[in-house]
């Protein structure tokens, strides 16, 4: 049973030399939250990872298995299946689930 926030969306654009992850946090009551993260590195999977461990650890996120993953290519979001499977699985490992 959920208790927190679900991660809905993430967008994943490069910024200022770097990569930047925007969420949509949605919680039980049905409010939504946007977070941004910003890295100071181009690599996409470190990033990814990163982020879903952190969200992992908070204690007030306690989902991730409904995200939809978009990524900003050529001033187009584009879904990206293989990110999503590395945040979802990494998220998911960090909760022990």
């Amino acid at each position: 049973m959920r208790t927190g926030y679900a991660v809905e969306q993430v967008f994943l654009r490069l910024s200022k030399g770097g990569l930047e992850l925007s969420f949509v946090l949605l919680a039980v009551s049905g409010a939504l939250k946007h977070e941004t993260m910003r890295f100071a590195t181009k690599n996409e999977r470190e990033v990814v990872t990163r982020a879903a461990r952190f969200l992992a650890a908070r204690g007030d996120v306690d989902s991730a298995d409904s995200l939809r993953f978009r990524v900003e290519r050529g001033g187009r979001l584009k879904d990206d299946a293989s990110l999503k499977t590395l945040f979802t699985k990494t998220f998911n490992q960090e909760l022990d689930l």
